[in-house]
Parts: C-alpha cells; structure tokens; sequence
C-alpha cells in the first residue's frame, strides 16, 4: 500500500516534468522537490526513494544510476540537562504528598541516578546504610546494579525505614 501511494505520487509529478528527462533526472527531481518544498523527513523520503527504485528495478526491469537529489536531513536531537541551580530549585520545590516523602524519593531519583519507576520498587532489604548503597532489583533489561547512595540522604532514610 506505502509502495503504490508513493508511485501514484511520482506519476503525478512526472506530469509536471519535461518529457526529454532521464529516469534518474526525473527521480532526483522529485525527491529534491519532496525534501525542499514538501518538509517530509529523512525516512519518508527514503521511503519514495525505495518504493521507486522497486518499480523501475522490478516491475520495468530497468536499474536505475546514481540519483544525486537533495536529501532530507534526520533532526538533530539536542538533549537538555538542566543546570545545577534549576535541579536545586526543582527539588526544593517539591514537597509531600498525603504522608509520602515524595520530596525523598525526587532527591533519591536526583541523587542516585535512578529511573522514575526504580524508588517505587525499593524494600528495606534493599537499602544498605552501612555500605551507603541501594540495590536495585530488576532495572532496566532485568538486571540488578547496585548504586552509591548520597551521604546527605542517610538520616532521612534511616527514619523512612524506622
């Protein structure tokens, strides 16, 4: 179905085009003018680009060359860390919740490196104060790891487990 949208697609464009055009002329036409004018992505013209060298490969028989159209960029991902000062407000922001530390477990989640769902699973057998360290149990891939646990947040855990 992708394969037939994108061919009746290029069939249309092709009525727009010069007659005189190589098959390969035509195709970078139309994935330039997909990449320039129509604001697709990387992957949905890499897509045209697939279903069309399959109709000419397969059903015309006819190989298609070296197609130098202008291609669609992938966005690039820029990922935001927030600064020292924003994670410290954020965390004395937050506060308890109907008698549950929440303000312990953002700080836990802050300190420990730990995924959201992570604190929620924690037992008392977990938490070892002495070595200042959390096992956590069947994290990510269902593994266990073991993380440092913050000196600042030993004398609200020990009352947390009292």
């Amino acid at each position: 179905e992708c394969y037939i949208f994108w061919l009746h697609r290029y069939m249309t464009a092709l009525r727009a085009m010069p007659g005189g055009l190589s098959s390969e002329k035509k195709l970078e036409q139309f994935l330039t003018d997909l990449a320039r004018h129509r604001d697709v992505s990387a992957s949905t013209q890499n897509q045209a680009l697939n279903a069309m060298l399959y109709f000419y490969r397969e059903v015309l028989g006819q190989p298609i060359g070296n197609i130098n159209a202008l291609r669609a960029t992938r966005p690039v991902h820029a990922r935001h860390a927030p600064t020292v000062a924003e994670a410290q407000l954020l965390l004395q922001t937050i506060q308890n919740e109907g008698g549950y530390p929440t303000d312990l477990i953002s700080r836990l989640l802050y300190g420990c490196g730990l995924r959201v769902t992570e604190p929620l699973n924690l037992r008392v057998k977990d938490v070892n104060l002495e070595r200042r360290s959390l096992c956590i149990r069947g994290a990510k891939g269902g593994n266990d790891r073991v993380v440092p646990l913050p000196s600042c947040l030993l004398p609200e855990l020990t009352q947390q487990m009292q």
